[in-house]
């Protein structure tokens, strides 16, 4: 089972990712931002620049990921991935309505990696905020993440009617770092339970 989890900058996609990726022992497909994206993506990102090149970058990042997933999924199997082709759908609200054709014609490389299921994780700004204050990240403008998360997250709650097997969920007081934030999300998204090792006092 393919499950994408997306959502707009700063909702917790990567925690997300890896919590559950760790809970179904699975590992995760997740991005890793400083350090595994190209630093150049980053600044054009935050400098509004080079649309169709950024949208294509995550647009092949995504497909290396739902290849790879490819060969190792199965009944048994639970795999987690950050993105879906709804994220590179929601981000096109950032670039001028001139660049849509251009990107729209990069959006035909997720046409086929259709999950199993898509969480799309939803906030309120506030709650927005005070995860990007907590991660504090040197490279982040916390008042313009919290303006791109307005205008994405709008559009992933616009877009997801249209994709199959997408479940909205919002993570307002919801932590993914304690047991009941985690079977929360596994509930609401409809996944399978996950099997554990039975912890025995002896």
């Amino acid at each position: 089972m393919r499950v994408a989890i997306v959502g707009g900058p700063g909702v917790g996609k990567s925690t997300l990712v890896r919590q559950l990726g760790d809970l179904y022992h699975n590992g995760a497909y997740g991005e890793g931002e400083q350090g595994v994206w190209d630093p150049r993506v980053l600044e054009d990102i935050e400098a509004g620049r080079n649309p169709v090149g950024v949208t294509r970058y995550f647009a092949e990042l995504y497909d290396a990921n739902y290849r790879d997933a490819a060969r190792h999924d199965g009944p048994d199997r639970v795999i987690m991935f950050e993105g879906a082709r709804i994220t590179l759908e929601a981000h096109m609200a950032e670039y001028p309505v001139e660049h849509h054709a251009a990107l729209r014609a990069v959006l035909a490389i997720g046409d086929h990696w259709n999950p199993d299921r898509t969480i799309v994780l939803t906030s309120s700004s506030d709650t927005i905020e005070k995860h990007i204050r907590l991660r504090s990240r040197a490279h982040e403008n916390i008042e313009e993440m919290v303006r791109r998360f307005r205008l994405i997250d709008g559009e992933f709650r616009r877009l997801a009617p249209r994709y199959p097997n997408a479940v909205v969920i919002d993570r307002d007081h919801k932590e993914f770092h304690d047991r009941d934030g985690l079977v929360d999300i596994i509930r609401a998204a409809g996944l399978p339970p996950f099997r554990e090792i039975p912890y025995r006092r002896e």
